[in-house]
C-alpha cells in the first residue's frame, strides 16, 4: 500500500490542481467582465505606470502590481476580457506550486492525506473565483501561499535562503493587495526570529541579516507611504466596521467559501470548530516545546511555523483594528486566512502519526475527499462569480440586442447604475461599437428613449407605462424593449 501511494499521491496532486486550472480557464472565457474590474481596466490601465505606483487617482480597484501587470498584457496582446484576467490566471499556477510544496513539507509521500489536503486548498469556490478576474486577491493569495511554504521550509532545513524567499514574497503579496501588510508584518517578526534563533543555535552573525531586514522594510514602506495615505486620506478603508474578528472576519468568510452549499454544516459551526482547532493546535504545540530538548527544535516543525503565522497574522490584524481604529478585513480582503487556515489544518498531521491509528486515518481520509470532491464539484459556476453575479449576462443582453436589431442599424441601451460599466468595457474594447450605451445614471430614467433597458426586477414598475420585458434572467436582472 505505501508503494501504491508513493506513485499514486504525486499523480493526485497534479490532477487535482490541473482540473481545477482548467475549470479556472474556462471561466475566465466565459464569465462578462465584472462591474470592479472596469476600473482597472479601463481607467487605471490608461494611466502611466508612476500614477498606478503612486495611486495619483485614489479611486478604489488599484491593486497596483495587478494594475501594472494587466497594463502590461494589454500593451502586449491587445484588449480583451479574457486578457486582462491572464495575470491571476498565471497566478493560480504560483498557488498550486505553493500548496504543493506545503503538502509534501509537511506529508510523508505514502500519507493517505495528500488527496484530501490538495482539496482543501480549492474547496473555496469564493477564492477560486477570484483567480479568474482581473482583481489582487487572488494574485495575493497566490503570493502569501508560496511565500508560507518556503517559510516552513526555511525554518524545517534552517534554509537561510528559503527564509528570504519568504520575506520576498510576502513583501510581493502585499503589494498586490494591501490587506496582506498585516501578514507582511507578521512574515517579517518571524524572519527576525529566524535569525535570532540561528544566531544561539550556530553562533551565525546577527547584526548584518537585521540590517538588511531593517532596509528591506524601510524601502518598502517608503514605497506604498503615498499610496496608503492617498488611500486613507479618501476614506478607502471605511467600508466595513469594527464589530469583531471573529464576526467580520472569521465568519464571513466561512460563509462565502460554503457557496451556498448545503452538504457542509451551518456556518458558525465550521467558524467556531476552525477557533478550536486553532487553539489545540497551540496546546499541543506548548505542551511539545515543554518536553522538547533541545527546546528550538520544536520551532522548526510545520504544525509551529503554520500556527505562529496565522496567529500573528491575525494577532497584528486585531491590534491594527484596536490602535488605529480601522476596519476588520471582510470577505475578499480577508481571503489570504483561507490558505492560513488550511495550511494550519494540514499541519495537525502531527495528530496521527500514530502507527496504531491507521484505521482512523483511512477512514478520515475517504470522508474528507468524497466530501470535498462533492462540494467542488456541487458550488461549480462556470458562467458567473458570486461577487458580481449580476453581470453573469452581459453577453446574453448584446447577443438578444444585436439579433433583434432596428431596420436602421441604431441601437441603444440604457442600464441600472450596477450593470453600466460592464457594458462600457465592451464598448470600449470595440466588441459593441454597435451600441450606444447611455451615461450612467444613479436613478431610473422614466423618461428614456433607448430602444432597451436594463434593469432590476424591481425597478420594472417605474418603466412599465414605457418598455415591456424583452428577456428575464433567474438572478432578478429585466431586459425591457420599448412598446
Amino acid at each position: 500500500m505505501r508503494s501504491a501511494l508513493n506513485k499514486i499521491n504525486p499523480i493526485g496532486l497534479a490532477a487535482v490542481f490541473t482540473f481545477v486550472f482548467a475549470y479556472i480557464l474556462f471561466k475566465v472565457f466565459n464569465v462578462p467582465i465584472t462591474h470592479d474590474e472596469v476600473a482597472t481596466t479601463v481607467f487605471y490601465c490608461n494611466t502611466s505606470v508612476w500614477d498606478i505606483i503612486m495611486y495619483d487617482n485614489p479611486l478604489p480597484n488599484n491593486h497596483i502590481l495587478n494594475t501594472l501587470l494587466t497594463k502590461f498584457c494589454l500593451l502586449v496582446f491587445g484588449g480583451d476580457d479574457w486578457i486582462v484576467r491572464i495575470p491571476n490566471l498565471l497566478s493560480f499556477i504560483l498557488y498550486a506550486i505553493g500548496a504543493s510544496r506545503i503538502i509534501k513539507a509537511i506529508l510523508p509521500k505514502d500519507s493517505l492525506f495528500y488527496l484530501p489536503a490538495a482539496l482543501l486548498f480549492v474547496a473555496s469556490p469564493y477564492l477560486l473565483d477570484f483567480f479568474g478576474l482581473s482583481r489582487g486577491y487572488g494574485m495575493s493569495v497566490a503570493l502569501c501561499t508560496l511565500s508560507v511554504s518556503y517559510m516552513i521550509t526555511g525554518f524545517a532545513n534552517f534554509n537561510q535562503k528559503n527564509i528570504w524567499y519568504g520575506l520576498m514574497f510576502a513583501v510581493t503579496a502585499s503589494y498586490a493587495n494591501f490587506t496582506l501588510l498585516v501578514f507582511w508584518a507578521a512574515i517579517t517578526i518571524l524572519t527576525w526570529i529566524y535569525f535570532y534563533v540561528d544566531f544561539k543555535k550556530n553562533n551565525a552573525r546577527f547584526i548584518k541579516p537585521s540590517i538588511i531586514l531593517i532596509l528591506i522594510s524601510g524601502v518598502y514602506m517608503a514605497l506604498i507611504a503615498v499610496p496608503l495615505y492617498r488611500m486613507q486620506s479618501t476614506e478607502q478603508f471605511e467600508f466595513w466596521t469594527s464589530k469583531g474578528f471573529f464576526n467580520e472576519t472569521i465568519l464571513p468568510l466561512v460563509h462565502y467559501s460554503k457557496y451556498d452549499s448545503k452538504i457542509f454544516i451551518t456556518s458558525e459551526f465550521i467558524a467556531w470548530f476552525s477557533v478550536i482547532l486553532v487553539l489545540l493546535n497551540s496546546i499541543y504545540i506548548l505542551i511539545r516545546l515543554k518536553k522538547s530538548n533541545p527546546k528550538l527544535d520544536m520551532l522548526s516543525k510545520p504544525i509551529t511555523i503554520a500556527t505562529l503565522i496565522l496567529l500573528l497574522t491575525a494577532g497584528i490584524n486585531m491590534l491594527q483594528v484596536l490602535i488605529l481604529d480601522t476596519p476588520n478585513l471582510n470577505g475578499r480582503t480577508a481571503l489570504f486566512f483561507y490558505p492560513l487556515f488550511v495550511i494550519t489544518i494540514i499541519s495537525t498531521y502531527d495528530f496521527f502519526k500514530n502507527r496504531k491509528l491507521i484505521g482512523v486515518r483511512i477512514g478520515f481520509s475517504i470522508v474528507m475527499t468524497a466530501l470535498l470532491i462533492h462540494h467542488v464539484i456541487h458550488t461549480a459556476k462556470p458562467y458567473s462569480v458570486r461577487e458580481w453575479s449580476y453581470d453573469a449576462n452581459t453577453l446574453k443582453v448584446r447577443n438578444y440586442i444585436k439579433d433583434h436589431q432596428h431596420e436602421s442599424g441604431h441601437r441603444s441601451l440604457a442600464t441600472n447604475w450596477i450593470f453600466n460599466p460592464s457594458f462600457k468595457f465592451y464598448v470600449y474594447i470595440g466588441d459593441m461599437s454597435w451600441l450606444e450605451l447611455k451615461p450612467c445614471t444613479h436613478e431610473i430614467d422614466q423618461n428614456s428613449e433607448a430602444d432597451y433597458y436594463y434593469i432590476m426586477k424591481e425597478d420594472y414598475p417605474l418603466l412599465e407605462e414605457k418598455y415591456e420585458p424583452a428577456l428575464k434572467f433567474e438572478n432578478k436582472c429585466w431586459l425591457l424593449k420599448r412598446r
